[in-house]
């Protein structure tokens, strides 16, 4: 639990502390002066930041450095930097540690943010950024594994380019399919691990269905079998270092011609099947939005079970996406959890006449 925010020369905000209570704390403001940049703060300080961290953008104009720090139960954890060094220092107690040490014992949070309520209206690369997120917040080792796997990607594609014209040869590619499978395999285990949490948890889903008889199912969608049956953690990495293999080298024509790679994560994606159909071709507008509360929801489990941390819920102009009836939904199944919610005006309901408020013009 988050207790005091301290924040100089971050975004906005030259010398600034803010309190919060155990559950519920309201940031009330006018758009565009500041809210999400508290939202941003606490997220950094939990290794889960709202967007792409850039710290040279996060230092107040004219300004030479920028420190954030807060108290959590009964440490302090605390983030300087210096913008003509590009150097940052993590403090937890006033002593330097690394990073890692910072983010793993400190508090975790969970984002609600607008965008989310749109992810099954928008492209393939927006659910697997919701899935990716989610274990870049569960394990410390997912974003790195990621990373490379995107440098790898990148080189292979540029071989696969030059073979194309004529400025390499078909072996130049044997090394690169090694590295791309290898780093593949890492994330669909960290992947498969997730799809089944969301499988063995989906029909919490049914409640939000108005006493409708459905059938739900969370549907992952790839060129790997991720259901064979005989995949287990001994043969795991080499069934799917084997389908990968067959596959690359099955369309390695293709891919030459395409000059890009055709297979992987990368081009995965996930639905929910309502009755055998696409939520987003049966379900209300209604169900859609709670199903997605739903997803979050799961994920709330999902952190806890890894993590055994209770996160921080940070609600970053979100409720301004949902009706009053999901507005109570959302409230009454996180009234256990600190949460940090902004708000342009004040609710109007049981859970804000007893939250923290913090009015700030």
């Amino acid at each position: 639990m988050i207790k005091n925010l301290i924040l100089k020369n971050f975004r906005n905000f030259s010398d600034s502390s803010f309190l919060f209570e155990k559950n519920f704390n309201f940031i009330i403001w006018e758009n565009g002066l500041g809210k999400t940049n508290i939202l941003e703060a606490i997220s950094i300080l939990t290794g889960n930041p709202i967007s792409e961290i850039d710290f040279q953008n996060l230092v107040k104009f004219q300004e030479k450095s920028l420190f954030i720090s807060w108290i959590f139960e009964k440490n302090i954890a605390s983030i300087s930097y210096l913008k003509e060094e590009n150097k940052k220092t993590y403090l937890l107690q006033t002593k330097k540690t690394t990073k890692k040490n910072l983010i793993e014992n400190t508090s975790k949070s969970i984002i609600f943010s607008p965008w989310s309520m749109n992810i099954f209206y928008l492209w393939p690369k927006y659910r697997r950024k919701f899935l990716d997120d989610i274990l870049q917040n569960n394990f410390w080792n997912y974003k790195k594994i990621y990373k490379n796997f995107e440098n790898i990607l990148k080189q292979r594609n540029k071989i696969l380019k030059a073979i194309k014209e004529e400025k390499a040869e078909k072996k130049d590619i044997i090394f690169w399919n090694k590295n791309f499978i290898e780093e593949s395999i890492k994330i669909y285990k960290y992947r498969k691990n997730l799809i089944n949490f969301y499988k063995k948890n989906i029909n919490n889903l049914k409640k939000y269905f108005l006493n409708k008889e459905v059938k739900i199912k969370f549907e992952y969608i790839s060129k790997i079998n991720l259901e064979n049956k005989e995949l287990n953690n001994d043969n795991f990495e080499k069934i799917i270092y084997n389908e990968l293999e067959k596959y690359l080298k099955k369309n390695l024509d293709l891919e030459i011609l395409l000059t890009r790679t055709t297979i992987w994560p990368h081009l995965d994606d996930f639905d929910l099947k309502i009755n055998d159909y696409k939520i987003i071709d049966f379900a209300s507008r209604w169900e859609i939005k709670s199903s997605i509360l739903g997803l979050k929801f799961i994920e709330i489990d999902y952190l806890i079970k890894n993590t055994w941390k209770k996160p921080i819920i940070l609600i970053d102009d979100f409720l301004s996406e949902i009706d009053d009836k999901h507005k109570d939904l959302l409230l009454a199944n996180i009234k256990d959890f600190q949460s940090i919610i902004t708000s342009i005006s004040e609710l109007k309901n049981e859970y804000f006449l007893n939250a923290n408020k913090i009015f700030v013009k």
